[in-house]
């Protein structure tokens, strides 16, 4: 009776995941230390991290893989130590590789995980066609799933942990590996499963994926959560600045592109060839009028003018540092 009264309460919750202090130690070794997050109903979450951040072991605890060390969360809003069964029941998962059996068509695979999950047999082929076709397989449904594309194997994927009807789906970097076709189809179908209401919870190491995809990231090291927000947000990050790049006709003397520097009150100034870059934490209001004023009464004739904002690239390794990771 405690636990569904538990549920009740937090259904009112805005969120659809709500860490407290989550940790988890494998000996001496802390692999996620003192995590707290929220993340919201309908949201689409994007974790990123360096190999060895901690974010597998956190997805890992997430969906009860993992039991934490200390800590308290709510997920979907089942406690998640003494509701580890109720939190299964409301996620879906689709891991990296794949994790159905070769040797069965489609429609075999997910009439499998009915059974596992004591569905009716009426709601089973409701939902294998339904979603068959979401995930544009029908035409496949009695193919063996041994003789599918990456593409096609991940697409199945997302079926079986969609097929109970989730709160919440967690996706593992599941565009590694497939050729371009294949990542922007299962983008896209995250996308629409996101714009039905489905939470997401989305890890790659693809930075642009991350950027085009998600509502919010949050960016892992060392099993601590460095930084999070919009990827506009973190893009704002003290530290991280705008690239101006000036192709000149001719290649610009030093005192001009000084001048220049000093004129967008620039952090940094770069010449390369005939292009001065530089490095503004800010775009001000007339600031292109300035810079092209200046050129013209120096009578400097401009090639090429361009602007862009720091990656989320440069984000992420400004944060997690250069140095490889095992």
């Amino acid at each position: 009776m405690a636990s569904n009264s538990n549920h009740l309460s937090s259904s009112a919750s805005p969120y659809a995941i709500e860490l407290q202090g989550i940790t988890r130690k494998f000996g001496t070794f802390t692999a996620v230390d003192h995590l707290s997050l929220q993340v919201k109903k309908g949201e689409l979450f994007g974790f990123l991290g360096p190999n060895g951040a901690g974010k597998t072991t956190t997805i890992n605890m997430m969906t009860t893989l993992l039991k934490p060390t200390e800590g308290n969360a709510l997920v979907a809003g089942y406690d998640l130590m003494r509701e580890d069964s109720l939190v299964r029941s409301r996620i879906g998962v689709v891991p990296q590789s794949f994790s159905l059996f070769e040797e069965l068509t489609p429609i075999e695979n997910l009439w499998y995980i009915g059974e596992l999950y004591s569905m009716d047999s009426d709601t089973v082929k409701k939902r294998t066609e339904e979603l068959l076709k979401i995930v544009t397989l029908y035409d496949k449904r009695d193919v063996k799933a041994g003789t599918f594309s990456g593409g096609m194997k991940q697409r199945l994927s997302v079926a079986a942990g969609l097929l109970h009807s989730p709160e919440i789906l967690f996706m593992d970097e599941p565009t590694t590996g497939l050729d371009p076709q294949s990542r922007i189809a299962l983008r896209e179908l995250t996308q629409e499963l996101n714009k039905l209401g489905m939470t997401v919870i989305y890890t790659t190491h693809d930075m642009d994926e991350a950027d085009k995809l998600c509502d919010r990231i949050g960016i892992m090291d060392h099993g601590k959560l460095i930084a999070m927000g919009t990827s506009k947000e973190l893009k704002a990050l003290q530290g991280f600045s705008h690239r101006i790049e000036l192709e000149m006709m001719a290649r610009p003397t030093n005192i001009v592109a000084n001048e220049l520097k000093e004129l967008a009150g620039a952090d940094s100034v770069r010449v390369e060839g005939n292009v001065v870059e530089l490095r503004v934490k800010s775009l001000p209001d007339g600031l292109i009028h300035k810079l092209s004023s200046y050129l013209s009464k120096r009578k400097l004739a401009l090639g090429d003018f361009t602007i862009s904002e720091p990656s989320l690239e440069e984000v992420f390794i400004g944060l997690t540092k250069k140095e490889l990771r095992d």
